[in-house]
């Protein structure tokens, strides 16, 4: 039984219709090592240390490796960061460190070793909690996708989108957090398609406590959760509710015990404490870092300012959105079954984005500090692409050209970035820095990474045109599902 699941798996990898993208994806995360993990995975990594030390929350004895801290009254430094994105890091963490303390006599010489491991470590986690996993789901959506009929180029288009033509994607080889929340979403909106409500509910709670902004796709997903259809009564509304409630009670545990610990009450986020830096005095209604309304200056900036707004670094989901309207008119033709769930992934995409979108334009640092895009909107983005997938075969020979022509901007900042510096500071124009990482700088080390990383696009595209005249030969259009 076990030879035969094996085998039905690895014939499910080797069928997949983007398999040869994703595994491009995968080999980049792990060959190209950003070691950009700076004061934001150092903030993570303080934490993960001082459990494994200390076994305790409270980072005071390595505060000095970063500058992402949260000074509570109880007068113990915490990091300023959702804590979940370490706490799930655990299991992988603690025997990576064991290994690395290994044999060290006293704590001076351990954490010594902790701090030269500290960017190989962090690089580990995220290639083993962020990419690896990304790049599964991705291809368990595009085996959904194939099945229900959307066609090749749809599928080719949806999978660049998603793994290398978002801000989320140039973050999954780094430990900001945000890859790890993106793989939590994606594997929420999966499960809550099978109607696995508990589960759906764990992944959701533990996607908040990892990232607080997720806390935005509540509404939406109890939305789908009591009227899944005009068939739901009342009281198969209630226990659906209870379903997705329960897989979301633990998660809600460690929320409230963690805050409660740290910094004094259940829902007391650190963002009150942190570090005074961060905050604009006076300035902001809540905390000094946030406001109750949107600012328009911060709106404009992030659509379509020059530094790093959608327009600049994704113009595709700016062009999908517009495409909306059009889109819906043009859904009367699809059937049932592909209607439902074009409704659910594409209110949660375009829902959650919406809703990211006027949370982050009203946030002080709104520009995410040094990053290479909008990374507040990052959970959203990738079911954005999803739904590309969905919408691409509905539109007209142009518009499907223009999008595939909107997605090329993403794609070299996606081979630039990664090859050479991803810490792009808010006031530097991206393709400005783009011009610097190529010309100004001229490090040797970039230059040969670009090259792997053209080198590994153009082998891939090859295998991918081989692939679908292939299956335009045989008409392949249905590919095996996951068991």
């Amino acid at each position: 039984m076990a030879v035969r699941r094996l085998a039905l798996c690895w014939r499910w990898l080797r069928c997949n219709p983007v398999g040869h993208w994703c595994l491009l994806f995968v080999v980049l995360a792990v060959t190209v090592g950003m070691h950009d993990n700076n004061v934001n995975p150092y903030s993570r990594y303080a934490m993960l240390s001082a459990i494994a030390e200390d076994h305790t929350f409270a980072i005071d004895n390595y505060r000095k490796d970063t500058c992402d801290w949260s000074l509570a009254p109880d007068g113990h430094y915490y990091s300023n960061k959702a804590p979940g994105a370490a706490l799930l890091a655990l299991p992988l963490y603690v025997p990576a460190d064991a290994l690395v303390v290994a044999h060290a006599k006293d704590r001076p010489t351990r954490d010594a070793r902790r701090l030269q491991a500290r960017n190989d470590v962090l690089d580990f986690l995220a290639v083993g909690m962020q990419a690896v996993p990304y790049a599964l789901l991705v291809m368990v959506i595009a085996a959904m996708l194939a099945a229900r009929g959307v066609s090749r180029p749809a599928l080719e288009l949806a999978a660049l989108a998603m793994l290398f033509g978002n801000t989320a994607s140039l973050l999954m080889n780094m430990f900001y957090g945000h890859g790890l929340a993106v793989v939590l979403t994606l594997g929420m909106v999966l499960l809550l398609q099978q109607q696995r409500l508990f589960w759906s509910g764990l992944l959701l709670g533990l996607n908040v406590l990892t990232d607080y902004g997720s806390a935005l796709f509540l509404p939406i997903v109890l939305l789908l959760v009591l009227w899944p259809g005009a068939s739901a009564g009342g009281s198969r509304r209630v226990a659906r509710l209870v379903h997705l409630a329960s897989g979301g009670l633990l998660p809600f545990l460690l929320f409230v015990g963690y805050h409660q610990l740290c910094f004094g009450g259940p829902f007391t986020l650190p963002n009150k404490y942190q570090n005074p830096v961060f905050v604009e005095a006076g300035q902001r209604a809540l905390w000094g870092v946030i406001d109750l309304f949107p600012s328009p200056r911060a709106a404009y900036a992030l659509l379509f300012g020059a530094q790093r707004s959608l327009w600049v670094t994704q113009p595709w989901v700016l062009i999908l959105t517009a495409l909306l309207p059009w889109f819906f008119w043009r859904m009367r033709r699809l059937d049932q079954p592909r209607r439902a769930l074009v409704r659910a992934w594409l209110s949660l995409a375009f829902g959650g984005l919406l809703l990211l979108f006027l949370m982050n334009s009203s946030f002080g640092g709104w520009h995410g500090g040094v990053c290479p895009g909008p990374r507040y909107l990052s959970a959203a983005l990738p079911l954005v692409g999803m739904s590309l997938g969905l919408m691409y075969d509905c539109f007209p020979r142009p518009v499907r050209l223009a999008l595939w022509l909107a997605v090329l901007p993403s794609l070299a900042i996606f081979a630039v970035v990664w090859a050479g510096d991803v810490a792009i500071w808010p006031d530097h124009r991206i393709w400005r820095r783009v011009h610097e990482t190529l010309y100004k700088f001229g490090l040797v080390r970039s230059y040969l990474r670009l090259g792997w990383i053209v080198l590994g696009f153009a082998i891939t595209a090859m295998v991918s045109v081989t692939r679908l005249l292939l299956a335009r030969r045989y008409r392949t259009t249905r590919f095996p599902q996951a068991s």
